[in-house]
């Protein structure tokens, strides 16, 4: 399959028997490498092990929900899907710049439709059946909740003052153009009966972020609380998008991986990819990023929830704030995704700063400050979740909010505790 970043062309993607390998095609330049660890350079990149994908290929196949309809959909035409003939089917649309399609035409002119729709209507369900049926081929995006990946027709522009509506905090973010010829929002329901207030409690998360300062991208809430649109936020004003690398593909694993390592691994990951001019910035915003996980009590921040973006490899920049839930509301005994200190439990106050002096490049001061702000910007926020409770139709989504309500609570008062000992 031939690969494109953006429109270019930059090489061939081949399965060869039980390996995958990718070749630069010779005009290929150096600002087009399709990932941070594969330089654009003569000598093909192959896979070691059996049934393995190159990682930077790998990161966006899709997983879960959808990963299970696209075989369905697709399943007399490809009776044996593995994740190369995943990827042939998604690849022609994912997170990031890279594209994988047979010609430069399959790549181009997605169909726009409203998203207004899944926002306004009571039938959320039945729309986003209606979404998949036109979006799948063009999602390619992981995680396990039902998404896909849409281009709004630019209906979306009109809500952005009305309704819950949280705007992006992505410093000179521009919103996506209509004339964009390629998907512009991602469309995530929940299953109510499986995870009540799921939606709600995602928007809630991403609000206390922005509170907290953290650049994140805009999103909105269905009127029933059973749809979240979140807008890309790899894209450029020109329609064109930025390269994303998750941390589980700089770290050269399989998203299956993304649970296998540690968040020391974050920070030097980023460390060696993040432009120098940035480093001391975004290792603040890291550290920010995982106190915030640890005062929501988000316990699926894994390797894949971390990640790098850049027009060239020589200006990466740590990404937006993006995939944030407060897990231990449907579980109740969950502990963080990866190991912080030797071990997955909450961490105290004195861990967390600790994290941020040794691994992050903070001072304590520094440190403490930053904390400080994560923890009022939850607190701020939670003070808005009886408002939600009392907007919320059914019992188990009012249930599931007020044990959300606890959960910040705990995370504050971990986060809180005097450090004098430090």
């Amino acid at each position: 399959m031939k690969t494109f970043v953006n429109y270019d062309w930059a090489g061939e993607l081949k399965s060869i028997g039980a390996r995958i390998q990718f070749s630069y095609q010779p005009a290929c330049k150096p600002e087009q490498a399709v990932s941070l660890v594969m330089p654009v350079g003569s000598e093909p990149y192959e896979t070691k092990d059996y049934g393995a994908m190159l990682p930077v290929f790998d990161m966006n196949i899709p997983e879960g929900y959808l990963y299970e309809k696209l075989k369905e959909i697709f399943s007399k035409l490809l009776p044996v899907v593995d994740r190369f003939t995943m990827l042939e089917m998604v690849g022609r649309s994912q997170i990031g710049r890279i594209r994988v399609a047979p010609s430069l035409a399959d790549i181009q002119n997605v169909p726009a439709r409203s998203l207004k729709e899944m926002l306004v209507s009571g039938g959320t369900a039945e729309l986003f059946a209606d979404l998949l049926k036109h979006y799948a081929r063009y999602s390619g995006v992981a995680g396990a909740q039902p998404k896909v990946l849409a281009r709004d027709s630019g209906t979306l522009e009109s809500m952005t003052r009305t309704g819950l509506h949280s705007p992006s905090t992505i410093s000179g973010a521009a919103p996506p153009r209509i004339t964009s010829p390629g998907t512009t929002h991602i469309v995530k329901m929940f299953d109510p009966a499986v995870f009540p207030a799921l939606a709600t409690n995602e928007f809630l998360c991403l609000q206390a972020a922005k509170r907290a300062g953290l650049p994140a991208p805009a999103v909105w809430l269905s009127n029933n609380r059973q749809c979240l649109v979140v807008e890309r936020f790899d894209i450029k004003p020109d329609g064109t998008y930025l390269a994303f690398e998750d941390v589980c593909a700089l770290r050269l694993r399989q998203s299956a991986e993304k649970y296998l390592g540690t968040y020391e691994n974050v920070a030097q990951t980023l460390l060696k990819h993040v432009e120098p001019i940035w480093t001391r910035e975004d290792l603040r915003r890291l550290f920010e990023m995982i106190a915030l996980t640890c005062c929501l009590r988000n316990g699926d921040a894994h390797l894949k929830n971390f990640g790098v973006l850049y027009e060239t490899p020589a200006n990466v920049r740590l990404s937006p704030a993006y995939d944030i839930i407060t897990t231990t509301v449907y579980q109740p005994k969950d502990m963080l995704a990866l190991a912080l200190g030797g071990t997955q439990q909450w961490p105290s106050r004195k861990k967390l700063l600790r994290f941020g002096t040794e691994h992050c490049g903070l001072t304590r001061p520094e440190a403490r400050d930053s904390l400080a702000k994560i923890i009022d910007a939850v607190q701020t926020v939670r003070n808005e979740i009886p408002a939600h409770i009392a907007d919320t139709a059914t019992q188990p989504a009012r249930d599931a909010l007020a044990r959300m309500t606890a959960a910040w609570q705990t995370g504050i008062a971990s986060l809180s505790h005097d450090d004098n000992r430090l």
